[in-house]
């Protein structure tokens, strides 16, 4: 043991602080300490050791902190001394495991965060009606991506209506995304004829989309709609679909008059001009007022015969 006991303590340190107390900033701290303790009580010594008869501290040792009052302070400074560094030391073993979980934490938020940019883990909501369907049947659904996609796991918030996926492979997590996720797309203000084809006979048209999509396709003549509901490709097919019905539904029933026949032919004479094409120049309406050029006969010009 050290010697003169009455004048010397010695406190063992727990597996949190020995990591510390081999570090420099234990023994940086020893020595603040011994020359903070020191101020008007007497020299005070604090150093770290190997074991309770000294040496030098090793990693696979246990480690201690020595205190040690000179003979000229009184030994009751020591009581004192020791709750200081008990309190000095156990204030630090509470910052150092707050500093280590902030810092796991914050490793733990970075790792996710690559994981999200590189594609390896996803997380989206459901509205309620979504989640309900969802966790029918004991989460079939659920349980179906999980066989098909090649996905680490699929966790269902039903209180949060969160989806999260994780897993090795961007491509089967979008995947697996797209099987779980429920987009909703809506067109407006769409007239009743171009509504009526969307339908079809029959209701062949609509069915027809939504064989060939996946997707669940609503027509409203109240409100003059068209709503699409279901994973996010099969949304984006059947919109194509419907918008290209609603197109065609716009250029079947294109009004044309006079005046805009008129219009499209001076632009395909100006376009023929411009590109060395007939010489044929049409002005006014119809077929009348077409003027020769060059002189000659008609519109061909003079052939010099």
């Amino acid at each position: 043991m050290r010697s003169n006991p009455a004048r010397s303590r010695v406190l063992a340190t727990d597996g949190n602080t020995k990591a510390w107390a081999l570090s420099d900033g234990g023994r940086e701290l020893a020595q603040a300490l011994s020359e903070a303790l020191s101020c008007g009580d007497g020299a005070v010594t604090m150093t770290i050791f190997q074991d309770a008869d000294g040496g030098v501290a090793r990693e696979d040792d246990d480690v201690y902190v020595g205190l040690d009052v000179s003979k000229d302070a009184h030994v009751d400074v020591l009581d004192r001394v020791e709750m200081l560094v008990e309190v000095t030391l156990g204030d630090l073993v509470r910052i150092r495991r707050r500093v280590a979980a902030a810092s796991l934490l914050e490793n733990e938020r970075l790792k996710i965060q690559d994981e999200i940019d590189a594609g390896l883990r996803c997380e989206f909501s459901l509205g309620y009606k979504a989640m309900q369907d969802l966790l029918m049947d004991g989460g079939a659904k659920v349980k179906h991506v999980q066989n098909v996609c090649d996905v680490d796991r699929v966790v269902v918030d039903a209180r949060q209506r969160t989806i999260r996926i994780v897993g090795k492979d961007a491509r089967e997590v979008a995947r697996a995304r797209d099987m779980l996720e429920v987009a909703h797309e809506t067109i407006e203000a769409v007239p009743d004829l171009a509504l009526r084809m969307i339908v079809g006979k029959g209701g062949a048209k609509v069915n027809d989309i939504q064989k060939r999509t996946g997707a669940h396709v609503s027509v409203s003549f109240d409100k003059n709609s068209v709503f699409v509901r279901g994973c996010p490709s099969a949304v984006k097919s059947a919109m194509i679909l419907v918008k290209s019905c609603i197109k065609t539904y716009e250029v079947e029933h294109v009004e044309v008059t006079p005046e805009t026949l008129d219009d499209v032919r001076e632009e395909l004479a100006r376009l023929d001009m411009e590109w060395g094409g007939s010489n044929v120049h049409y002005v006014g309406g119809g077929r009348g007022n077409r003027g020769p050029r060059n002189g000659g006969r008609g519109g061909y010009g003079n052939r010099g015969d």
